[in-house]
């Protein structure tokens, strides 16, 4: 059974991102997945490789306590929502990834956003405060689903 992370630890995702968004809750997700896969490794003793330049990487940081600015956290912008994350103490690693189950969660509020942002010049301020309302339904719902489905339906695990 999957231990899921505190509340606590996606307010301070949101927090340190500045909104709230469905990639820097899987972030989160990943981050706090592959920590407990490795066990008790110190946050310094940590180092994270991410591979895809998204607001994921906000999520990651604050799961993992690995940072770019201190040089513990390298994004690699290859187009792969991929987590490398070593315990340079033990010498031993964990790659997380999102299931494309995952993906197609996010790209429910995805799409609306964008609808929403090619659209927004033409909408009248009703159509816009409904679109605005509606959008705002669908984040809450796939937030939701993102706090709570299992990981076995979010992400997808290899050790090293």
């Amino acid at each position: 059974m999957t231990e899921l992370p505190p509340p606590e630890l996606f307010s301070e995702i949101y927090r340190r991102h500045g909104h709230r968004c469905p990639m820097s809750t899987l972030g989160g997700r990943l981050g706090w997945a592959a920590r407990r896969r490795l066990g008790g490794a110190s946050r310094e003793s940590l180092s994270a490789v991410f591979f895809h330049a998204t607001c994921a990487v906000d999520g990651i940081a604050v799961a993992t306590g690995c940072s770019i600015a201190t040089g513990s956290l390298t994004v690699r912008d290859a187009g792969r929502h991929l987590l490398v994350l070593r315990d340079r103490e033990q010498g031993r690693q964990v790659e997380v990834v999102l299931r494309p189950a995952a993906l197609a969660i996010a790209a429910r509020y995805r799409r609306l956003d964008q609808a929403l942002e090619g659209r927004g010049a033409g909408l009248s301020q009703d159509e816009r405060r409904e679109l605005e309302a509606e959008k705002e339904r669908v984040l809450q719902q796939v937030l939701e689903q993102f706090w709570r489905l299992p990981d076995d339906r979010l992400l997808a695990f290899e050790e090293g």
